[in-house]
C-alpha cells in the first residue's frame, strides 16, 4: 500500500472522519494496516503502518497515550486512529499537544463505522490505484514498442487512439486540425489561437482538455490535445500522455510529410480530372486551398517535369516524391520556398513559393529552378527537362501555370531545344507568333533575310548563329562571344556586316524587332 495520510482522509469512510493532530505529517505513506488493543503493540509495527484501535490498552492513562505515540513515531509508523466512545470519550490534550509536537497525525475515526469497512475502503482504493498503475505501465509499453516499430506504413493517430484509450486532437503549427477524434469542433478547440507553447488544462463542455506542446529541438511543431471527464493536474495519465506527446513530436515531421503528400496527390488527381473535362476548375481551387502553409499567399512558380522511368507505377511515384522532399532539406534555397510535388499524367508538377524579397528577382528564380533541376537529374540519375511558367500570384492562376509549362514544353519540342530549363516568359513570343498562318511568316523571313540567305551556306549559317546568340544573351556583346567562344570584337564586326547585307541598324530598337521576329518565324517554320 502507498497511500498517504492525506489522501485516506478523502476516501470514505475514513473521510467521515476527523485529523485532530499532527496535521504536518499527513504526507506520511501507508504501507501498512494493523489493529491494537496490547499496549505493546508498537513491538511488532512495521514502517509506515496505520493504527486503528479503539483505545481500550490506553484508556486508564494519558501518560500510556502518550508514550504508545512516542513508540510508534519512533518505529517509523504512519498514524493512529483511535475509535472513541467504548473506551474514551475524549483525547487528552497532553495527547494532541504530543502529536502535533511529533508531527504525528492522530485521527478521532468514526464511531459508527467498523474497523473492517474502513480497511476495506483502504485496501480496494489501493486495488483499484495498483490496477490504473498497470494498465499506466501496459500503455507505456505499448507507446515504447510503437515509438520503436512505427513505419511509414504506420497510421499514427489510430494506433496511438488504440494505445491511449482515449479521445485527442493533434493540431499543427499553422493551427491546421492533423487528427480530430474528440467529437468537437474545430473552432472549440482552437479558441484563443495562436497559442503559446505551454502547458495548460481546460474545460470545453464537460470534458476537461489537456494541452500538450509539440516540441523538437527547441522547436513547436503543433499541439496535442488529450479530452478526459477525469482529467486533473495530479491525474497519473499525464505521464503517458507525456510520452505520447514525445513519440509525436518525434513523427510529426513524417505524419506532416505524409499529409502533404497525401494532399499533393489528391491535388494532383483534380488536375488530371479536370484536364479530362470530368471536373470544373472551381473545383481544383477548391482542392488547392486545403494546402497547409502560405503558398497561395504570394508569389509562386510551377514547375512540369516529364519523367520516364517507372513514371507509371505508384509505388516508384510515392519514392520519388519522398526523395524529393528529404533531399530539399540539403539545399538551402529550396528548403526556404514552401514547396509541393505532384503528379500529372506521369509528368511532375512542383510548386514553388517566392519570398516576397525575391519575388521579382530573375537570377534568384534562375538559380532555384537551376538547383531544382540538379536535384531532380541526381535523384533519377539523369539529367531531367522542365518547363516553367511566369511568375503567379493567385491561386486561381494555378491552371494557368499549367498550361504554360505545357505551352513551353510543346514549343521546345517543336524548336529542338535542350536547355535543362526551358521558360515560358522566353517563349512567349513565339507561343503568340505560332498562331501566324506559314505563308505570312515566310514570305516576311524570305524578305527580310534575302541578301543573307544568298550567301555561301557557311557564312550565312554563321551569321545566323551569331544573331541567335546576340539575342538570347540580350544583346550582351561579352555575353555572346563567351557563348560562340569568339572575341568580343569578332562579335561586333559581324553585326555590323549583318547590318549592312540586310540594310537595318541594330542599334534601333525598330529593327532589332525586325530581325528578332524574322529569327523566330525561321525556327517555326522549321
Amino acid at each position: 500500500m502507498d497511500i498517504t495520510v492525506q489522501e485516506a482522509l478523502q476516501i470514505y469512510p475514513l473521510s467521515e472522519g476527523k485529523l485532530v493532530a499532527g496535521a504536518q505529517g499527513v504526507s506520511r505513506v501507508i504501507s501498512a494496516l494493523n489493529l491494537m488493543e496490547a499496549p505493546d503493540i508498537y513491538n511488532s509495527m512495521n514502517e509506515g503502518a496505520l493504527l486503528l484501535t479503539t483505545g481500550y490498552a490506553i484508556k486508564e492513562s494519558s501518560e500510556s497515550f502518550v508514550h504508545l505515540l512516542q513508540n510508534l513515531n519512533a518505529c517509523g509508523s504512519s498514524g493512529l486512529g483511535i475509535k472513541l466512545g467504548r473506551y474514551g470519550k475524549k483525547i487528552p490534550n497532553i495527547v494532541i499537544e504530543e502529536a502535533d509536537r511529533l508531527q504525528f497525525p492522530l485521527i478521532e475515526l468514526p464511531s459508527e463505522i467498523t474497523f473492517s469497512e474502513q480497511i476495506t475502503a483502504l485496501f480496494h482504493t489501493q486495488f483499484e490505484r495498483n490496477k490504473k498503475l498497470n494498465q499506466v505501465l501496459d500503455m507505456q509499453k505499448r507507446l515504447v514498442d510503437f515509438a520503436m516499430q512505427a513505419n511509414d506504413n504506420s497510421d499514427y493517430f489510430v494506433e496511438l487512439s488504440e494505445i491511449l484509450q482515449c479521445q485527442f486532437a493533434v493540431i499543427d503549427s499553422w493551427g491546421k486540425m492533423l487528427y480530430n477524434s474528440t467529437g468537437c469542433k474545430e473552432q472549440e478547440l482552437l479558441r484563443n489561437w495562436p497559442w503559446e507553447p505551454d502547458y495548460k488544462l481546460s474545460r470545453i463542455q464537460d470534458n476537461m482538455i489537456y494541452r500538450i506542446p509539440l516540441l523538437k529541438s527547441g522547436k513547436c511543431l503543433g499541439y496535442f490535445l488529450v479530452m478526459s471527464a477525469s482529467l486533473s493536474d495530479g491525474s497519473s495519465d499525464k505521464g503517458v500522455y507525456h510520452q505520447a506527446a514525445v513519440i509525436l513530436s518525434y513523427h510529426l515531421e513524417d505524419i506532416q510529410n505524409y499529409e502533404s503528400l497525401a494532399a499533393d496527390q489528391r491535388l494532383g488527381n483534380a488536375i488530371e480530372r479536370y484536364l479530362q473535362q470530368q471536373i470544373s476548375q472551381e473545383e481544383v481551387i477548391d482542392q488547392a486551398i486545403t494546402f497547409r502553409g502560405n503558398i497561395w499567399k504570394g508569389a509562386y512558380l510551377c514547375i512540369l517535369t516529364p519523367v520516364h522511368s517507372g513514371s507509371g507505377d505508384p509505388a516508384w511515384k510515392k519514392s520519388v516524391l519522398r526523395s524529393i522532399h528529404e533531399s530539399m532539406k540539403n539545399y538551402q534555397k529550396m528548403a526556404a520556398c514552401e514547396s509541393h510535388h505532384l503528379f500529372v499524367h506521369n509528368k511532375l508538377l512542383s510548386l514553388f513559393s517566392l519570398p516576397e524579397k525575391n519575388s521579382a528577382d530573375l537570377t534568384y528564380i534562375e538559380q532555384l529552378t537551376g538547383s531544382y533541376a540538379q536535384l531532380l537529374g541526381l535523384l533519377m540519375d539523369n539529367p531531367q527537362q522542365s518547363f516553367v511558367s511566369s511568375i503567379k500570384h493567385r491561386l486561381e492562376s494555378l491552371m494557368d501555370g499549367y498550361e504554360q509549362c505545357v505551352e513551353a514544353q510543346r514549343i521546345s519540342e517543336q524548336l529542338s531545344l535542350d536547355s535543362a530549363i526551358i521558360s515560358f516568359p522566353d517563349l512567349e513570343f513565339f507561343y503568340i507568333l505560332r498562331h501566324i498562318p506559314v505563308q505570312v511568316m515566310t514570305k516576311y523571313t524570305d524578305s527580310l533575310l534575302y541578301p543573307l540567305l544568298q550567301k555561301d551556306e557557311d557564312y550565312m549559317a554563321e551569321m545566323l548563329r551569331t544573331l541567335d546568340a546576340y539575342f538570347i544573351n540580350n544583346g550582351l556583346i561579352n555575353d555572346t562571344a563567351k557563348e560562340l567562344y569568339i572575341h568580343r570584337n569578332t562579335v561586333l564586326y559581324r553585326m555590323e556586316k549583318i547590318g549592312e547585307l540586310l540594310k537595318i541598324d541594330l542599334k534601333k530598337p525598330n529593327d532589332l524587332l525586325k530581325i528578332k521576329l524574322a529569327l523566330m518565324f525561321r525556327r517555326l517554320l522549321k
